[in-house]
């Protein structure tokens, strides 16, 4: 269910450091700077009220960019009892044009070690953190950022469970290092992601080590799981939601 923030959320703003929290009954949620590259990144931190230790999740935002849509998802996460961080590799920009999206995302992929640097301070702060369990961590994505999870895992960049929504990968890479335990949720119809590649990447993963899954969703093409999109398919975004929710808890 997409979690209508006008009606379940106050907004309290902070004067002293600019940070807007949203909070229910149950979390908190604000803006915090995790990255300084020259300047100040800033990410959305969503997590269970109080100070108790709770497990941690990277979220990596669609080509669209740090969006509500990846808000709300890093609010269902701190709901169910997770520290979710998620990232910004856009440094504060947004789009919902294509055009605008695909040049965002193309200026990531032509600077990779500044994405790296990104992720991996994301990874030290949530470990930093005093109501992180910094031995339980997780990355998750989505199409662009589907891709980035997949390389927190294959680079082994101190995750333990990493989730793609019908993100990038090859399955012709060396995955030696990779300690994480891997979830992907692909479309039948994704003209971008050819089912034949998605096989081919779930024999590659029966060869490691590691209960890995794949799933194939039929009827549904790219970017199935986004409420917010055209391409929105109900039945395929919450069996994956379902699997992503149980995989957590097992690996988490």
């Amino acid at each position: 269910m997409k979690i209508n923030r006008t009606l379940l959320f106050f907004i309290i703003f902070v004067f002293s450091t600019g940070a807007v929290f949203a909070a229910d009954a149950n979390i908190t949620s604000t803006e915090v700077v995790y990255y300084t590259n020259g300047k100040d990144v800033k990410g959305y931190l969503a997590r269970p009220a109080g100070n108790q230790k709770h497990p941690g999740i990277i979220l990596i935002h669609e080509w669209w960019g740090l969006n509500e849509n990846i808000r709300e998802f890093a609010d269902k996460f701190a709901d169910l009892g997770y520290v979710a961080l998620a990232v910004d590799l856009y440094e504060g920009k947004s789009t919902a044009t294509p055009d605008e999206a695909r040049k965002l995302a193309t200026d990531v992929r032509q600077n990779v070690d500044e994405a790296f640097k990104n992720l991996k301070s994301a990874v030290s702060y949530l470990k930093s953190q005093s109501y992180v369990d910094s031995s339980r961590l997780a990355s998750i994505g989505w199409c662009f950022g589907g891709g980035w999870s997949y390389q927190i895992a294959k680079n082994n960049l101190g995750v333990n469970a990493s989730i793609i929504y019908y993100g990038p990968f090859n399955p012709k890479d060396d995955l030696s290092q990779m300690r994480a335990t891997i979830l992907g949720h692909f479309g039948e119809k994704d003209l971008g992601i050819k089912v034949d590649t998605v096989y081919e990447f779930q024999a590659k993963l029966k060869t490691l080590s590691g209960n890995h899954e794949i799933y194939i969703y039929e009827n549904a093409g790219h970017a199935f799981a986004n409420e917010s999109g055209d391409r929105y398919v109900k039945e395929a975004a919450e069996l994956a939601w379902s699997r992503t929710v149980t995989f957590l808890k097992k690996y988490l």
